[in-house]
């Protein structure tokens, strides 16, 4: 891999990064430090924080850039204002 490319955007269409994590991956990683922090065991969380986003890189790699929307929506029980969309609980219709 091209060590620039992790620096220098090429594109307009290149993921927002925190320091060299894409966002999303850079989430999992700040979540683990604010528990870190609640729980007054900040080396313990930023440690599983890190070893979570490693794991959550690994599994994203290759997939589409919106793949935590989609794990989302058909993990979590909830309706997220999609209105052409049914919700994911309901998994077989009639009709």
């Amino acid at each position: 891999m091209d060590s620039r490319k992790l620096l220098v955007p090429r594109t307009l269409d290149e993921p927002p990064r925190i320091f060299f994590w894409e966002f999303d991956v850079a989430l999992v990683f700040l979540v683990g430090i604010g528990f870190g922090i609640l729980s007054s065991q900040v080396l313990l969380c930023a440690l599983l924080g890190t070893i979570g986003a490693s794991a959550f890189s690994k599994a994203k790699s290759g997939k589409h850039p919106g793949y935590l929307v989609h794990m989302l929506y058909w993990t979590l029980p909830i309706n997220i204002g999609l209105k052409r969309t049914p919700p994911s609980f309901e998994r077989e219709f009639v009709g």
